[in-house]
């Protein structure tokens, strides 16, 4: 397992919860205004249906409003008009998990790979682990990394991806400076080039996996974490208080989380420390085809595999 400290909000926290950044705007004198537009935006975002959804590892429920240790699984999802018409539903391209301790200040954050071999929950398949999502939504995919972790996850938030390029369009673009040198669907992008990106440019370069030069997964999730703090940058900034509206439109309609506006209220303050000292864990291991379907996986090495469960439990003061 490889790890590295990166100091300051991460920028995939920040899409995680990226709805409590725009709360830095009450301080801009709209208080009133902004709290109601923000509360409604966020029971937008609410799904009721995992409401009380306890974790299967817990033996009680954690309380946000107390300030224990969480854990929160955020899904990258692709929602694109073939798919729909399809009816093969939505697959979670971006896993990552987040455990955040307000006591020790400290928090952990790990990337699993879309193509990693797991159990399906629910299902007693053994699949690609970005599966779950496109059978049973956002419940079988947290047990389905909850089971593979073998870490309580007691969050969701779900991400549309393809609505990134709505976000970004409504925010007026994003600035975002290349670290490989790859061409995607009709763009070409140059190692050390900023490019002013509109959300369809900004969605090709967060997506680019198996062109030549674009890095695979791990070269994907950077660019997707360049593309979120750029958003993030944007949303903060004075110049879209103009789009306030519609930017709380696009944000409700493609972001889904059990988290409810009171406690993303809690999760702002209390956790904000852990939020800004994150450590970047990495899961290490090798791609194989199988030899019971023939399809490619990804495959855990066992030392880092416990040694990023390990991290994960300890920060969320979980006994092995």
């Amino acid at each position: 397992m490889r790890r590295t400290r990166r100091k300051g909000l991460h920028p995939v926290f920040i899409v995680m919860i990226v709805i409590l950044l725009v709360f830095i705007l009450i301080v801009g004198g709209i208080l009133a205004y902004v709290y109601f537009q923000l509360r409604s935006t966020a029971n937008n975002m609410y799904d009721a249906e995992f409401e009380g959804s306890q974790s299967n590892l817990r033996q009680a429920e954690v309380e946000i409003s107390e300030g224990d240790p969480i854990s929160v699984v955020l899904f990258g999802t692709d929602d694109d008009q073939a798919r729909n018409e399809d009816m093969r539903g939505r697959r979670s391209d971006t896993i990552m998990v987040v455990t955040l301790n307000p006591d020790t200040g400290e928090g952990n954050i790990v990337s699993i790979p879309r193509d990693t071999q797991a159990e399906i929950v629910g299902r007693d398949t053994v699949e690609k682990i970005n599966h779950s999502y496109a059978y049973g939504g956002p419940m079988m995919a947290k047990d389905t990394v909850e089971n593979f972790l073998d870490v309580p996850i007691d969050y969701f938030v779900s991400i549309n991806m393809d609505g990134f390029t709505n976000i970004i369009d409504e925010v007026g673009g994003v600035s975002v400076t290349s670290e490989d040198t790859f061409e995607q669907s009709k763009y070409s992008f140059q190692a050390g080039e900023t490019y002013e990106m509109d959300g369809d440019m900004a969605l090709a370069f967060s997506r680019a996996r198996y062109d030549p030069g674009s890095g695979g997964d791990s070269g994907r999730q950077q660019r997707q974490q360049q593309v979120v703090q750029s958003i993030a940058d944007e949303l903060m900034s004075v110049q879209t208080v103009t789009n306030f509206n519609s930017i709380l439109d696009v944000l409700g309609e493609n972001i889904r989380t059990n988290i409810q506006f009171n406690e993303m209220n809690k999760l702002r303050s209390t956790y904000q420390e852990p939020a800004q000292n994150l450590d970047r864990l990495l899961l290490d291991g090798y791609d194989e085809r199988s030899q019971d379907d023939g399809l490619y996986y990804f495959f855990p090495d066992e030392a880092s595999y416990n040694e990023v469960t390990s991290e994960l439990k300890g920060n969320l003061e979980i006994e092995e």
